[in-house]
């Protein structure tokens, strides 16, 4: 019966999806050409006949349909998860059977820990944001709005398919009758959540990234909108650009939490390996980067129109492609599910058509667009950055998603059917990175078409004296801390050692590394005086003290003390990476098991205190070290108890790694179980300065945050305004 009532509410939702879709585009379309007949912009367009109007309004019904029944299927899911009602062979591949005091919200995770699940959620939020958007703009009588909601719906529609004619993908598919006794419950403990997934960050992971991903559907719809309708002024990105930022606030949480995941659960002492679903989401995070600051010129100098709409398209591609490489079983992940062949076609369908509806477009409004609005006067200017910027942040992007899907190319194409390690993206990601942070340091103090000298060098003096005593600090940190890592890394050998030597020479290595010290020192000494210039013009304009003053800079100029405030966390984050991704001490140690027995990696002293093997209330057995941490000197710094539990239902083992956090690194210890001799075999990793990762990433969050807080007037309110105004006039 769920089962059936699931099945209806996907197929009738797929169903009114691309109803809505045809009434939407039609009636859009229509209301454009009324318009461009009469000599009125769109944006002023006159009421619509009334059946366009009726038109306009059934789509919209429709839309608000199809997501109620979305949200009926996402609802069942859950409540089926929340009831133990294992009549869906979902709920029993995905029950989180543990004894964990979080287990309720595991249940509500379960909603989206699997294939089926994770893809009706993503389509359940692109057909949320659809609906908002729908809901926000029902009195604007705007066909760009109608047509991006149309194209934004057709996308419903093949995520919808995708649900509804694979049967990999299908959450409501029922439970065979073999697997349940008569009163429905369970013949045997089988399938369930994986126990990877029972952490907190994996309550909250998958949905910010969804959320996310979600939000990338509406740029690129506003974006075909323009094309569609041949609105091209700054009105579609004036549209969308605020869901752009919310969605790139989400996709920034999501991969946070997935390294905070990585780190601690998946026990090997790192937080980003490239593997292909994590650059999945690093390749449409670069690009969205480039979208928005497309965006922002766009907006406010009418400037990198094709930019905008290129990254709109690129970074939705980009998005797709992630799931693509996920359900496709092209390319082979740890995150990635098995091969599906609908998935694959579904989802190349949807790159495909939206690369060629871009491209075809932008042909036949190439003239409309204009020659002059995207040049560069001088590239000693925000405007030549910026354009540097994109630049940089699409190549990257296009780059990581070549090289990511390398293994399932052709063997006559560069890198075909090879597997690329993670090494090789160090190598190109680290200078890149180093040129990136030098231009965000730069560009705030440029001017926006041509840069003087004088002014240049006169905002330059303080951040570079500054940057320079913080440039002094940073190699006395490389000095004392660093190079002896280095040194300490190839002494131990082993695959640690062999993967540094493979970076190229100590030479090398140690200049990218005062290299990204400067250009970290720089960008933090901007960042400042661009926040502390901020402040004092207000003390001094508006009479403020330092806390009202600081206050109001992010209360009354949002977005560009934000944006400061972001730049500042993405120094303090790349100051973390430095230490944490390229001087990282690996050691595996064996201990006999006797208690008193000592081990020393670096300038800790782990002595065993105890050991214990279990099995808890799932029949899971566990085993755990405990141990105590000491100095040189042996005065204690703390206790770690890491342990690794083996699932009895899938004979699947997970290691819970102890953290002991220190100011200016991590220890951190994950016991891997015995050796074939019966010894304990511990991994130890030394993670310098990674707490400034977290931190960063902490600060520059906030700072989008703060950038996107409301604004008390835009010049799309503005234009509701006159909008409305006009309409009267026609009326009367």
């Amino acid at each position: 019966m769920v089962s059936t009532i699931g099945n209806v509410f996907q197929a009738l939702a797929l169903v009114f999806a691309l109803v809505s879709a045809v009434l939407l585009v039609a009636s859009g379309k229509v209301a454009s050409t009324g318009a461009a007949g009469s000599g009125a912009a769109p944006s002023t367009a006159p009421e619509p006949s009334v059946p366009i109007a009726r038109m306009r309004h059934a789509g919209q019904a429709f839309v608000y349909a199809s997501f109620a029944l979305l949200t009926a299927c996402v609802g069942i899911i859950l409540v089926c998860m929340l009831t133990e009602n294992y009549s869906l062979a979902y709920v029993v591949s995905n029950y989180p059977a543990t004894d964990s005091p979080l287990q309720p919200l595991y249940r509500v995770s379960a909603v989206w820990a699997g294939r089926q699940g994770s893809l009706l959620l993503w389509t359940w939020l692109i057909s949320a944001f659809v609906a908002v958007q729908a809901c926000r703009r029902r009195r604007a009588h705007e066909d760009l709005t109608l047509v991006a909601l149309g194209v934004a719906q057709v996308i419903v529609a093949l995520f919808v398919a995708a649900l509804v004619f694979s049967s990999s993908n299908n959450p409501f598919m029922p439970t065979a009758a073999e697997y349940l006794n008569a009163d429905g419950t369970l013949a045997s403990k089988i399938g369930g959540m994986n126990p990877l997934l029972m952490h907190w960050a994996m309550i909250l992971h998958p949905p910010a990234t969804f959320i996310g991903y979600a939000a990338m559907t509406l740029p690129f719809a506003y974006a075909m909108a323009a094309l569609i309708t041949g609105d091209l002024s700054a009105r579609w990105v004036e549209l969308c650009d605020r869901i752009a930022v919310f969605g790139f606030i989400f996709l920034s949480i999501g991969m946070g939490l997935g390294a905070v995941w990585a780190y601690v659960v998946l026990g090997w002492g790192g937080f980003w390996a490239w593997d292909a679903v994590e650059n999945a989401s690093l390749m449409s995070w670069l690009t969205c980067v480039a979208m928005i600051h497309s965006f922002t010129m766009y907006r406010k100098h009418g400037i990198f129109k094709r930019w905008s709409m290129f990254t709109a398209t690129i970074t939705f591609i980009f998005v797709v492609l992630g799931t693509f490489i996920t359900r496709s079983g092209l390319v082979q992940s740890v995150h990635a599910f098995a091969e599906d062949p609908v998935s694959t076609y579904f989802f190349l369908a949807i790159m495909v058509a939206s690369g060629l509806a871009f491209l075809l477009g932008l042909l036949y409004r190439h003239g409309e667009i204009g020659e002059d609005d995207d040049q560069i006067e001088s590239m000693l200017s925000k405007n030549g950055s910026y354009y540097l910027t994109n630049i940089i942040m699409v190549m990257a992007g296009a780059l990581v998603a070549y090289l990511t899907v390398s293994s399932a190319l052709p063997t006559w194409m560069p890198l075909g059917g090879a597997v690329v390690a993670a090494g090789a993206y160090n190598a190109v990601a680290r200078p890149v990175a180093v040129v990136v942070l030098l231009l965000m340091a730069v560009c705030p103090l440029l001017g926006w078409r041509k840069t003087q000298g004088p002014a240049f060098w006169g905002h330059m003096r303080r951040p570079l004296a500054v940057a320079a005593c913080l440039f002094v600090a940073g190699l006395v940190l490389f000095g004392t801390k660093l190079m002896p890592t280095y040194s300490a890394i190839l002494a131990d050998g082993g695959s640690a050692a062999d993967a540094l030597a493979e970076q190229g020479p100590a030479v090398y290595y140690f200049a990218l590394t005062i290299v990204a010290l400067a250009a970290i020192s720089l960008l933090i000494a901007a960042s400042a005086y661009l926040l502390v210039r901020g402040v004092r013009a207000r003390m001094r304009n508006k009479g403020e003290g330092a806390p009202a003053a600081a206050f109001n800079l992010f209360r009354r100029s949002p977005a560009q003390a934000g944006g400061y405030l972001c730049h500042l966390g993405i120094a303090i984050a790349a100051l973390g990476l430095v230490g944490s991704m390229m001087y990282v001490r690996d050691v595996t140690v064996s201990l006999a098991g006797e208690k008193g027995e000592s081990v020393q990696v670096g300038g800790y002293v782990l002595t065993l205190t105890d050991t214990e093997r279990y099995a808890d209330s799932q029949d899971n057995e566990v085993m755990r070290v405990e141990l105590d941490v000491a100095d040189e000197q042996g005065s204690l710094m703390g206790h770690v108890a890491p342990s690794m539990k083996v699932a009895a239902a899938a004979s699947q083992s997970t290691l819970d790694a102890a953290v002991l956090t220190r100011p200016l690194e991590d220890l951190f210890v994950a016991f891997q179980g015995l050796n074939a001799d019966g010894t304990l075999s511990i991994n130890v990793k030394v993670n310098p300065l990674i707490l400034l990762t977290w931190a960063g990433g902490a600060i520059s969050t906030l700072g989008i945050v703060l950038a996107f807080a409301p604004r008390r007037a835009t010049p799309l309110l503005a234009a509701d305004e006159r909008a409305r105004a006009q309409a009267k006039a026609n009326a009367r």
